[in-house]
Protein backbone atom coordinates (compact mmCIF):
# COMPACT_ATOMS: atom_id res chain seq x y z
CA UNK A 1 0.00 0.00 0.00
CA UNK A 2 2.57 2.30 1.10
CA UNK A 3 4.50 1.66 -2.42
CA UNK A 4 0.81 2.65 -3.85
CA UNK A 5 0.46 5.79 -2.82
CA UNK A 6 4.55 7.03 -3.15
CA UNK A 7 4.02 6.13 -6.65
CA UNK A 8 0.64 8.16 -6.49
CA UNK A 9 2.31 11.13 -5.21
CA UNK A 10 5.16 11.05 -7.89
CA UNK A 11 2.80 10.98 -10.26
CA UNK A 12 0.83 13.58 -9.28
CA UNK A 13 3.91 15.76 -8.65
CA UNK A 14 5.39 15.19 -12.33
CA UNK A 15 2.17 15.71 -13.89
CA UNK A 16 2.07 19.17 -11.86
CA UNK A 17 5.80 19.88 -12.88
CA UNK A 18 4.46 19.55 -16.67
CA UNK A 19 1.26 21.54 -15.88
CA UNK A 20 3.51 24.63 -14.40
CA UNK A 21 5.68 24.30 -17.78
CA UNK A 22 2.79 24.24 -19.98
CA UNK A 23 1.28 26.89 -18.02
CA UNK A 24 4.50 29.36 -18.83
CA UNK A 25 4.76 28.62 -21.93
CA UNK A 26 1.05 29.61 -22.85
CA UNK A 27 1.82 32.85 -20.48
CA UNK A 28 4.59 33.28 -22.98
CA UNK A 29 3.25 32.77 -26.18
CA UNK A 30 0.15 35.08 -25.23
CA UNK A 31 3.06 37.55 -24.49
CA UNK A 32 4.27 37.30 -27.62
CA UNK A 33 0.96 38.05 -29.83
CA UNK A 34 0.38 41.25 -27.73
CA UNK A 35 3.66 42.51 -29.39
CA UNK A 36 2.31 41.91 -33.05
CA UNK A 37 1.98 44.81 -35.01
CA UNK A 38 4.03 47.14 -32.14
CA UNK A 39 5.27 49.94 -34.22
CA UNK A 40 9.34 50.69 -33.70
CA UNK A 41 10.41 53.74 -33.13
CA UNK A 42 12.83 55.01 -35.48
CA UNK A 43 16.36 56.07 -33.83
CA UNK A 44 19.83 56.41 -34.60
CA UNK A 45 22.10 53.49 -34.03
CA UNK A 46 26.31 53.26 -33.36
CA UNK A 47 27.56 50.20 -35.19
CA UNK A 48 30.31 48.27 -34.18
CA UNK A 49 31.93 49.36 -37.80
CA UNK A 50 31.86 52.83 -36.74
CA UNK A 51 29.37 53.93 -38.87
CA UNK A 52 26.07 55.93 -37.71
CA UNK A 53 22.85 54.94 -38.83
CA UNK A 54 19.17 55.13 -38.30
CA UNK A 55 17.34 51.91 -37.84
CA UNK A 56 14.72 52.30 -40.24
CA UNK A 57 17.64 52.46 -42.99
CA UNK A 58 18.04 48.40 -41.47
CA UNK A 59 14.26 47.46 -42.28
CA UNK A 60 13.98 49.44 -45.51
CA UNK A 61 14.67 46.86 -48.21
CA UNK A 62 14.61 44.05 -45.81
CA UNK A 63 12.75 42.85 -42.81
CA UNK A 64 14.78 42.76 -39.64
CA UNK A 65 15.62 40.33 -36.37
CA UNK A 66 16.15 42.42 -33.37
CA UNK A 67 17.52 41.49 -30.51
CA UNK A 68 18.71 42.75 -26.85
CA UNK A 69 22.24 41.93 -25.01
CA UNK A 70 24.99 43.42 -23.23
CA UNK A 71 28.33 42.74 -24.07
CA UNK A 72 29.53 42.02 -19.97
CA UNK A 73 26.15 39.67 -19.57
CA UNK A 74 27.45 36.50 -17.91
CA UNK A 75 23.97 34.66 -18.69
CA UNK A 76 21.49 34.09 -21.46
CA UNK A 77 23.05 37.28 -23.32
CA UNK A 78 25.78 35.54 -25.49
CA UNK A 79 24.00 31.96 -25.32
CA UNK A 80 21.37 33.06 -26.93
CA UNK A 81 23.08 35.08 -29.65
CA UNK A 82 25.22 31.97 -30.42
CA UNK A 83 21.52 29.89 -31.04
CA UNK A 84 20.14 32.76 -33.34
CA UNK A 85 23.41 32.96 -35.12
CA UNK A 86 23.48 28.62 -35.62
CA UNK A 87 19.73 29.24 -36.29
CA UNK A 88 19.68 31.34 -39.31
CA UNK A 89 22.78 28.87 -40.60
CA UNK A 90 20.78 26.37 -40.53
CA UNK A 91 17.32 27.74 -41.98
CA UNK A 92 18.79 30.21 -44.18
CA UNK A 93 17.76 33.38 -46.06
CA UNK A 94 20.14 35.59 -44.09
CA UNK A 95 20.44 39.21 -46.64
CA UNK A 96 17.65 37.97 -48.62
CA UNK A 97 15.11 37.35 -46.52
CA UNK A 98 16.06 39.04 -43.23
CA UNK A 99 18.77 40.63 -41.72
CA UNK A 100 19.55 40.79 -37.71
CA UNK A 101 20.34 43.39 -35.14
CA UNK A 102 21.59 42.80 -31.76
CA UNK A 103 21.25 45.93 -29.95
CA UNK A 104 22.86 46.76 -26.42
CA UNK A 105 20.74 47.90 -23.69
CA UNK A 106 23.55 48.81 -21.39
CA UNK A 107 24.45 52.19 -21.13
CA UNK A 108 28.20 51.30 -20.70
CA UNK A 109 28.84 49.37 -24.17
CA UNK A 110 30.68 51.06 -26.33
CA UNK A 111 31.20 51.08 -30.08
CA UNK A 112 34.54 48.90 -29.33
CA UNK A 113 32.21 46.31 -27.08
CA UNK A 114 30.41 45.63 -30.60
CA UNK A 115 32.95 45.08 -32.52
CA UNK A 116 34.87 42.96 -30.04
CA UNK A 117 31.38 41.30 -29.94
CA UNK A 118 30.89 40.96 -33.81
CA UNK A 119 34.54 39.34 -33.76
CA UNK A 120 34.26 36.81 -31.27
CA UNK A 121 30.86 35.49 -33.02
CA UNK A 122 33.41 35.64 -36.36
CA UNK A 123 30.30 37.46 -37.58
CA UNK A 124 32.90 41.08 -38.26
CA UNK A 125 32.94 40.91 -41.73
CA UNK A 126 29.37 40.14 -42.23
CA UNK A 127 27.42 42.55 -44.01
CA UNK A 128 23.95 40.97 -42.46
CA UNK A 129 24.61 41.01 -38.90
CA UNK A 130 24.94 44.64 -36.95
CA UNK A 131 25.84 44.91 -33.45
CA UNK A 132 24.93 48.46 -32.06
CA UNK A 133 24.48 50.88 -28.86
CA UNK A 134 22.30 53.81 -28.91
CA UNK A 135 21.50 56.63 -26.69
CA UNK A 136 19.93 56.08 -23.43
CA UNK A 137 16.67 57.54 -23.90
CA UNK A 138 16.44 55.62 -27.47
CA UNK A 139 17.12 52.31 -25.94
CA UNK A 140 14.62 53.04 -23.32
CA UNK A 141 11.95 54.29 -25.83
CA UNK A 142 11.86 50.78 -27.97
CA UNK A 143 12.61 48.39 -25.27
CA UNK A 144 9.22 49.79 -23.94
CA UNK A 145 7.20 49.65 -27.08
CA UNK A 146 8.49 45.88 -26.59
CA UNK A 147 7.92 45.42 -23.49
CA UNK A 148 11.40 44.17 -22.47
CA UNK A 149 11.91 44.38 -19.05
CA UNK A 150 15.32 44.33 -17.42
CA UNK A 151 16.99 46.06 -13.84
CA UNK A 152 20.41 45.76 -12.85
CA UNK A 153 21.31 43.61 -9.54
CA UNK A 154 22.97 45.51 -7.39
CA UNK A 155 24.78 42.48 -5.55
CA UNK A 156 26.30 41.27 -9.06
CA UNK A 157 26.17 44.53 -11.22
CA UNK A 158 24.41 42.17 -13.52
CA UNK A 159 21.14 42.90 -15.62
CA UNK A 160 18.01 40.83 -14.72
CA UNK A 161 16.16 40.33 -18.14
CA UNK A 162 14.51 37.96 -20.31
CA UNK A 163 15.72 37.00 -24.01
CA UNK A 164 13.35 38.38 -26.93
CA UNK A 165 13.66 38.43 -30.65
CA UNK A 166 11.05 40.25 -32.80
CA UNK A 167 10.88 40.38 -36.66
CA UNK A 168 10.37 43.59 -37.83
CA UNK A 169 9.16 44.41 -40.99
CA UNK A 170 8.56 48.30 -42.09
CA UNK A 171 8.86 48.80 -38.58
CA UNK A 172 6.25 46.84 -37.46
CA UNK A 173 6.33 43.59 -35.35
CA UNK A 174 5.17 40.58 -37.33
CA UNK A 175 6.44 38.43 -35.08
CA UNK A 176 7.96 37.76 -31.66
CA UNK A 177 9.57 34.92 -30.01
CA UNK A 178 10.27 35.28 -25.79
CA UNK A 179 12.47 33.13 -24.21
CA UNK A 180 15.74 30.62 -23.90
CA UNK A 181 16.35 28.76 -26.12
CA UNK A 182 14.66 29.49 -29.30
CA UNK A 183 13.18 26.04 -30.61
CA UNK A 184 14.76 25.45 -33.97
CA UNK A 185 11.32 24.66 -35.40
CA UNK A 186 9.97 28.08 -34.06
CA UNK A 187 12.97 29.77 -35.78
CA UNK A 188 11.85 28.18 -39.42
CA UNK A 189 8.02 29.52 -38.67
CA UNK A 190 9.34 32.98 -38.42
CA UNK A 191 11.52 32.24 -41.75
CA UNK A 192 8.67 31.11 -43.59
CA UNK A 193 6.82 34.17 -42.72
CA UNK A 194 9.29 36.24 -42.95
CA UNK A 195 9.49 34.61 -46.49
CA UNK A 196 5.73 35.74 -47.25
CA UNK A 197 3.82 32.44 -46.47
CA UNK A 198 1.23 32.93 -43.58
CA UNK A 199 1.87 30.96 -40.20
CA UNK A 200 -2.30 31.45 -39.37
CA UNK A 201 -1.68 30.97 -35.91
CA UNK A 202 0.45 30.90 -32.55
CA UNK A 203 -0.04 26.95 -31.31
CA UNK A 204 -1.26 27.83 -27.19
CA UNK A 205 -0.57 24.74 -24.97
CA UNK A 206 -3.99 23.39 -23.41
CA UNK A 207 -5.83 25.39 -25.25
CA UNK A 208 -6.50 23.11 -28.87
CA UNK A 209 -5.18 19.36 -28.13
CA UNK A 210 -6.87 18.11 -31.68
CA UNK A 211 -6.61 20.09 -35.08
CA UNK A 212 -6.94 19.36 -38.49
CA UNK A 213 -4.07 20.36 -39.70
CA UNK A 214 -0.47 21.06 -38.40
CA UNK A 215 2.23 23.51 -39.98
CA UNK A 216 5.20 21.72 -41.11
CA UNK A 217 8.14 24.70 -40.18
CA UNK A 218 10.76 22.83 -42.18
CA UNK A 219 8.73 22.66 -45.59
CA UNK A 220 6.43 25.76 -44.99
CA UNK A 221 3.34 23.76 -45.75
CA UNK A 222 0.46 21.79 -43.82
CA UNK A 223 0.35 18.25 -43.22
CA UNK A 224 -2.32 16.49 -41.77
CA UNK A 225 -3.27 16.18 -38.16
CA UNK A 226 -5.31 13.63 -35.58
CA UNK A 227 -8.14 15.96 -35.36
CA UNK A 228 -8.82 15.26 -39.09
CA UNK A 229 -9.05 11.62 -38.81
CA UNK A 230 -11.38 12.06 -35.83
CA UNK A 231 -13.44 14.58 -37.50
CA UNK A 232 -13.82 12.06 -40.66
CA UNK A 233 -14.06 8.53 -38.33
CA UNK A 234 -17.60 9.14 -37.52
CA UNK A 235 -18.90 9.60 -41.49
CA UNK A 236 -16.37 6.57 -42.73
CA UNK A 237 -17.65 4.64 -39.97
CA UNK A 238 -21.39 5.15 -40.80
CA UNK A 239 -20.63 4.19 -44.78
CA UNK A 240 -18.56 1.24 -43.35
CA UNK A 241 -21.85 -0.16 -41.43
CA UNK A 242 -24.34 1.25 -44.23
CA UNK A 243 -21.98 -0.84 -47.10
CA UNK A 244 -21.83 -3.85 -44.81
CA UNK A 245 -25.48 -3.52 -44.26
CA UNK A 246 -26.75 -3.11 -47.92
CA UNK A 247 -24.60 -5.58 -49.23
CA UNK A 248 -25.15 -8.88 -47.25
CA UNK A 249 -26.66 -11.32 -49.31
CA UNK A 250 -30.62 -11.66 -49.10
CA UNK A 251 -31.76 -14.86 -47.68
Amino acid sequence: MRVIIVGLLATLACCGAELAQAADLQSSLRNEVRLVDRRLPDMPLRLGDGRVVQLSSLWRDTPLLVTFFYQRCTGTCIPSLRLIRDAVQQVGGLGRDYRVLALSFDDVDTVADMRLQADAMELASDPNWFFAVAAGKNVAQITSELDFGYWRDPSTGQYVHESLLVAVDQGRVIRALLGYPIPLSRFRELAWELRGSFVPYYEVPGERLLRCFEFNPRTGGFRPDWGLLLLLAPGVTAIAVALTVFNRPAR
